[in-house]
């Protein structure tokens, strides 16, 4: 009697479970595989424990313009650009809480366009919906991504199901086993010059007080979790022909010293680092692929000459694959 009278409740939590467990995987069957333009988790989480010496965060300029292999080819230096495009702070935040599950890095780089950034941006579905399924994605869902979004952020399916038309069985077997390390580390490389760049710099708005101040916050919790984890954190402004205001740097620069954030305003010093602008610009605000391979080089000089960066320790294997990341670089 006593089996009879449990079996029907367990038959359907049982029915439940793997219910979860085929819609999980037809969703992650049906969702694009993402190798490029941010959002790269999966490769980010196949690099080895704790190998990493910088993590770079931020929008698509982090993943445009800083070649984490030139830079490692320049310094010994490892790291992963693990930005998205037009990431907003909040986003950033659960990035990284999620990102130290992983890693250990010596060194933050938060690149800041996103100070400038509305509450919203135009990327959210990808931003939070290509994060690792956990308590970090639901906590950028539910702080991060516009409440119109969260149903299909926390049932993919909801964004993805017409995709079952067009899948082949090699894109479904990639999106469901485990990635591979990137060679690339989060980097996406662009070609071509804008036409009128010649015509710049060109000039960007500031913000509302309201959303500066929630920006603000947010990065006020970044500066906390590193300070948490004993994690230095700088703030940097690239060079860009997209050129915020003059005094909205100067206040982010105020800012961050409140905050006892490291900030770094190279708006203005692309000359400096050797970046000609008719050659080496995608659009006002991009690197191309030249031009990052100039920035990639004086970065790597400025972390290990100004913020004393010095490379860990690597495996063997690691070491072999990231020779031959560079060796790949020069072809």
């Amino acid at each position: 009697m006593r089996t009879s009278k449990w079996r029907e409740p367990i038959f359907a939590l049982l029915f439940l479970l793997l219910s979860a467990l085929l819609i999980g995987l037809l969703s992650l069957a049906l969702r694009p595989v993402r190798t490029d333009y941010g959002a790269v988790w999966g490769p980010y989480l196949a690099e080895p424990r704790d190998s990493l010496d910088y993590l770079y965060l931020g929008s698509s300029y982090a993943y445009c313009d800083v070649d984490p292999v030139v830079l490692y080819d320049r310094t010994g230096l490892t790291g992963y650009v693990l930005a998205g495009p037009e990431q907003t702070l909040s986003q950033t935040y659960w990035y990284l809480r999620e990102a130290l599950k992983t890693q250990d890095p010596a060194l933050v780089v938060l690149e800041g366009s996103a100070l400038a950034f509305q509450q919203y941006q135009s990327y959210t579905q990808v931003n939070v919906g290509y994060m690792p399924a956990g308590l970090n994605q639901l906590g950028a869902i539910f702080t991060a991504a516009e409440p119109e979004l969260r149903t299909g952020l926390l049932f993919p399916l909801y964004f993805y199901h017409g995709r079952w038309k067009e899948l082949t069985p090699s894109e479904a077997a990639a999106a469901l086993l485990p990635a591979g390390t990137d060679t690339l580390k989060g980097y996406t490389p662009v070609s071509g010059v804008f036409d009128q760049i010649a015509d710049g710099p060109f000039p960007r708005e500031g913000l509302p007080e309201d959303i500066y101040a929630e920006n603000l916050s947010w990065l006020a919790k970044i500066a906390g979790l590193c300070a948490h984890k004993d994690i230095p954190l700088a703030l940097v402004f690239h060079p860009t022909y997209s050129q915020l205001p003059a005094d909205f740097r100067a206040r982010a620069a105020a800012d961050a010293a409140c905050l006892d954030i490291s900030f770094f305003d190279w708006t203005e010093a692309g000359a400096d680092m050797g970046i000609v602008p008719t050659q080496h610009y995608y659009d006002p605000g991009h690197l191309n692929q030249e031009g990052a391979s100039v920035f990639s080089a004086w970065l790597g000089d400025f972390l290990t000459e100004e913020l004393d960066l010095v490379p860990r320790a690597q495996e063997p294997d690691n070491t072999a694959a990231w020779s031959q990341a560079v060796q790949n670089r020069r072809k």
